[in-house]
């Protein structure tokens, strides 16, 4: 159970007026990490749980800054891999949140590695979609501010962002028809 649908929580109410909101550029955040050959799989290529814990690190981050407090993750929406990565490659994961709601955030992740042995252009390997929800010190969701594209590119994040959100709702109430078990 999410901090969001805990039953134990208090809605939120009477919080206190956020500041207007940001620039999505504001919450863009990047990390990069190094392909050692211990980080290979059985067939050689980079291990995609990489990429996932990378993804969550830089999503992190992007969430922290722009709801200037901790976060946590709640979904990943989705994680889509384009091309393998290898030992000696060099990773990089640039994230920033593209919506938001009252206390969740929706991030979007580009990962790219820089080839060792190429021409040092980086090469889009994969790319992920998850929600953070802001939290206080005692784990509570708490309000975040809204954010505001500014570039064309950012008006489409930032609509996707949207389609994504209006599909997990669709998502979790076809679902709640078909009345699936509840895990022990």
């Amino acid at each position: 159970m999410t901090p969001v649908d805990s039953p134990t929580r208090a809605p939120l109410t009477d919080a206190p007026p956020l500041p207007t909101g940001r620039p999505m550029g504001h919450s863009r955040c990047e990390l990069s990490r190094v392909i050692w050959p211990g980080d290979e799989n059985m067939f050689g290529s980079g291990k995609g749980t990489l990429i996932l814990e990378l993804a969550d690190e830089v999503g992190w981050a992007a969430a922290v800054r722009h709801s200037d407090g901790h976060a946590v993750t709640a979904s990943m929406t989705d994680m889509t891999f384009f091309a393998p990565f290898w030992a000696g490659d060099i990773v990089a994961a640039v994230a920033q949140v593209e919506g938001t709601g009252r206390t969740s955030m929706d991030i979007g992740v580009q990962v790219s590695a820089r080839r060792w042995h190429g021409s040092g252009e980086q090469e889009r390997i994969a790319e992920a979609h998850l929600v953070f929800v802001a939290v206080d010190a005692d784990g509570a969701p708490r309000p975040v501010r809204p954010v505001h594209p500014e570039t064309d590119a950012e008006y489409a994040m930032h609509r996707a962002a949207a389609i994504r959100r209006e599909y997990r709702r669709a998502l979790k109430a076809a679902l709640a028809e078909v009345a699936l078990p509840t895990p022990r």
